[in-house]
C-alpha cells in the first residue's frame, strides 16, 4: 500500500513538472553522450560527428559498449554504426 502511495505521488508531481522532465531528459541524454564519447575517443574511434548521431544510435553504441563481446568485435561494431552514418 505504502509502496502504492508513493508511487502515485511521484506520478503526481511528474505530471505537473513537465518542464523539470524535459531538463532531466536532456541531462541524461548529454550524460549518456558523454559517455559514448569518452568510450569513442578512448577506442581511438572519430569524435568529430558524434552530434550527428541519433539517441537511437547512441543507445546502441552504449550497449554494445557493455556487452559481453571481445574488445576488438565492438570497436568493429561501433565503426561500422559510425560509417554508416558518415
Amino acid at each position: 500500500m505504502t509502496r502504492t502511495l508513493s508511487a502515485l505521488a511521484i506520478a503526481a508531481a511528474v505530471a505537473t513538472t513537465g518542464a523539470s522532465m524535459a531538463t532531466a531528459m536532456d541531462m541524461e541524454f548529454n550524460m549518456l553522450t558523454g559517455a559514448v564519447f569518452n568510450e569513442l575517443k578512448s577506442r581511438g574511434l572519430p569524435t568529430d560527428n558524434i552530434d550527428q548521431l541519433s539517441l537511437s544510435q547512441i543507445a546502441i553504441i552504449k550497449g554494445i559498449v557493455d556487452g559481453d563481446d571481445s574488445e576488438g568485435t565492438k570497436t568493429n561494431r561501433i565503426q561500422a554504426i559510425l560509417e554508416r552514418d558518415g
